[in-house]
């Protein structure tokens, strides 16, 4: 017989922020299954303003599911068409919802067979994958702690744009980043699709001759196509969208990458599936973080090892982590690397 608990945690997180939004503080839910035996964990962090569920109904759906449906969903299948079936016992209206039940199933059968969730993914023992450092907004002190983080080993690095007023100054702080970064390291940029196409191809073509690596969402309407040699990721125009919507959406915007956040995109096995499908488009992968908990962070990790390519994924050590207590993450040396433990190994075992 399973049983589920849910605990809320929160706490301060200075830096946590996008162009136009800020989060000083981040909330979600620590979500646990257990059995006689074994138990599994799952975190549920909503991010106000960018996800479309709320802290509040995650909670209540999740105290209110259903424990025999869950028993009969795990079976004995496969752990991902175990995910699949324990997520549809969640509406798709709560993502969050679906990413912690998605992440505390992983985490239980992993510790029930002694098997790293990375592995259960189908990820090779010893894989690992290159981090891209979140830098924040381009400012002297986010110049700074990109410096710090370059000297220890990161070569790729993300900034944040889209602050109204804040267009030419901008773009000159990415060709700042660059003349103090230097020539090999890969600069991504996000403007969470806060310009205006006219804006878009502005920024594209004065930004065109700084070897940027790809520019995540630049313009706000759905569908905008850029002629331009930066590669262009879809983020927010991901939400809702099924593998039929990435083909159709990837196609009319030339897009060359997919930044797939689990927590908003509705968990792990839907990310797997859009991973296969924009594997198929030749849509390069970006597994990133909506600023969660480290539970959170080292589900999409394991998601991260299992899939092919060698893409920097954005799961870096960010500033919403301090709201949790402080865990050790599968991270050495500015890499991602799989872990041996089962579940989600060292994360989920300092969470006694």
């Amino acid at each position: 017989m399973i049983k589920l608990s849910v605990r809320r945690i929160s706490g301060e997180s200075h830096g946590a922020q996008s162009g136009r939004l800020n989060w000083s503080s981040r909330s979600g839910l620590l979500l646990e299954l257990s059995t006689q035996s074994s138990r599994g964990l799952g975190e549920a962090s909503p991010l106000p303003g960018f996800s479309p569920d709320s802290l509040e109904n995650v909670e209540r759906a999740l105290r209110e599911l259903d424990l025999s449906a869950l028993e009969r969903a795990l079976g004995d299948r496969d752990i991902r068409d175990a995910l699949r079936a324990t997520k549809n016992l969640l509406p798709r209206s709560l993502p969050s919802a679906r990413m912690a039940l998605e992440t505390a199933v992983l985490d239980l059968r992993g510790h029930q067979c002694g098997v790293s969730a990375p592995e259960l993914l189908g990820a090779a023992l010893h894989s690992e994958h290159a981090l891209a450092w979140l830098a924040g907004l381009p400012d002297a002190s986010s110049l700074a702690a990109s410096h710090k983080a370059q000297e220890a080993g990161y070569r790729h690095f993300k900034l944040k744009l889209g602050r109204a007023g804040h267009f030419e100054r901008e773009l000159a702080g990415v060709s700042e980043f660059r003349q103090v970064l230097g020539p090999e390291p890969r600069i991504r940029l996000d403007a969470n699709g806060a310009w205006s196409e006219t804006e878009t191809r502005l920024a594209c073509r004065a930004l065109e001759g700084l070897d940027i690596e790809l520019i995540e969402e630049p313009c706000g309407h759905l569908g905008c196509s850029v002629q331009t040699s930066i590669p262009i990721a879809l983020d927010e125009s991901l939400r809702g969208l099924d593998c039929d919507g990435l083909e159709d959406l990837a196609r009319r915007t030339s897009a060359r990458f997919a930044i797939l956040k689990p927590m908003v995109l509705g968990g792990l096995s839907h990310c797997l599936d859009l991973a296969e499908r924009a594997h198929d488009l030749g849509v390069g992968i970006v597994v990133s973080h909506s600023f969660d908990g480290p539970l959170a962070l080292s589900a999409a990790g394991a998601l991260a090892l299992a899939l092919a390519g060698d893409t920097a994924h954005g799961l870096a050590p960010h500033a919403g982590l301090a709201a949790w207590p402080k865990v050790p993450l599968p991270i050495r040396g500015a890499a991602l690397r799989a872990w041996a433990s089962p579940g989600l190994g060292a994360v989920s075992e300092s969470l006694d």
